[in-house]
């Protein structure tokens, strides 16, 4: 089998009904509930059964034979599973050796390779798991995730920091000796563009379940997940509509229990909010929150579930607010009853797409959350 197809016959392990590796999951990703972690891993690798061969075959031409001498490290942030899994799944197409530093407690990453050498134990054998900060150190790549300030660090210990080009990609210069390539992808945030006026009935139905969706998946807890939807037409009912659908979505797929501090800033947000606009929230919980605030541009929203509801009369309105400041790097904008003309001209994204697909991105798709897998061998 090929390396893609190997990946595809793992994926389809996790898949299958009453899979030891997806109920394992289930008890260890104890960040999410186990109801979460099911539907989310199912997403994630029923994408990478379905494409992993065919973006093999697409990025065929630019593997050449170095990538078996090259070792990539990954740096993983692990407040999501996907970007960590896809991460290693680039570096094995690419042929690479992969030195992979999971997060603290994230278990992913160990479940995933050993997975993988169910199916191919020499392939499983290209990816080493190391809690040692130091070992991208002895890397020719680096893929790493996590905070601006982390990423600029990382930057400055591999040869000085230096402007990402597109995607993310750094190549700096150290004397005679080449550093590795840096692949660095930090805080990111994204909104959902709606406008109703341009909806039937029953699309605006199917576009307040997609909303929610987006705002609920992973505990909005991925760059992907939208901190605000901007909505023309009637934002009140909108949100009102909303917080019903996120309140059928908790109850089949609940939230995580959250530490004391993080579900304090929730109660404290909606107390705040309630002076200022109109909050709809989870009875006798934090789990979701819904606000409708008719007279912000954007403040980022303390996640967990909780959502803004902004509305606006047009996109050229949206276009002069804060979001637009170069602090609020935006990696998605999900959109319905707008067309993908308007939503381009109006912000710069890594990815624009349907509400609903916030988080589905495809694996076949380079958005600004993972480096192309030529891109780890090529020689510059």
């Amino acid at each position: 089998m090929t390396t893609g197809q190997t990946i595809a016959a793992t994926a389809r392990l996790w898949l299958r009904h009453g899979s030891p590796w997806m109920a394992r999951a289930r008890r260890e990703l104890t960040a999410f509930s186990p109801q979460m972690v099911e539907l989310g891993l199912h997403e994630l690798f029923a994408d990478i059964a379905a494409n992993v061969e065919e973006l093999e075959r697409r990025e065929a031409p630019r593997i050449t034979s170095r990538g078996s001498r090259v070792t990539v490290s990954h740096v993983l942030s692990g407040n999501l599973p996907n970007p960590g899994i896809v991460s290693i799944i680039v570096g094995l197409l690419a042929g690479a050796r992969n030195i992979v530093k999971p997060a603290t407690g994230d278990q992913m990453p160990a479940l995933f390779v050993e997975s993988l050498a169910a199916v191919d134990s020499k392939l499983a054998g290209r990816v080493v798991l190391t809690s040692n900060r130091e070992a991208y150190r002895k890397a020719d790549a680096i893929i790493a995730y996590g905070s601006d300030e982390t990423l600029s660090v990382l930057r400055q210990n591999v040869g000085g920091a230096s402007a990402p080009r597109r995607n993310g990609k750094t190549r700096q210069g150290r004397g005679a000796e080449a550093p590795p390539t840096f692949f660095g992808f930090g805080h990111r945030v994204s909104i959902g563009l709606v406008n109703l006026r341009d909806l039937s009935t029953r699309n605006t139905q199917y576009t307040i379940r997609a909303a929610a969706f987006d705002a609920s998946f992973w505990d909005q807890q991925g760059c992907m997940s939208p901190h605000c939807l901007y909505v023309r037409g009637n934002a009140a009912a909108f949100a009102e509509a909303l917080a019903v659908e996120m309140g059928q979505f908790d109850r089949r797929w609940p939230r995580a229990t959250l530490r004391f501090e993080d579900a304090a800033a929730i109660t404290r947000e909606r107390n705040e909010w309630r002076f200022r606009g109109r909050v709809w929230a989870s009875k006798g919980s934090t789990h979701w929150t819904v606000v409708l605030d008719e007279h912000g541009d954007w403040s980022p929203s303390p996640l967990n579930r909780f959502v803004f509801i902004r509305p606006i009369e047009s996109l050229a309105r949206l276009r002069q607010s804060k979001i637009q400041n170069p602090e609020s790097k935006i990696s998605t904008v999900g959109f319905a009853g707008f067309t993908p003309t308007e939503v381009v001209a109006m912000a710069q994204a890594d990815r624009y797409c349907s509400l609903g697909e916030m988080q589905r991105p495809s694996l076949l798709l380079t958005h600004g959350s993972r480096p192309r897998v030529g891109d780890l061998i090529h020689e510059s």
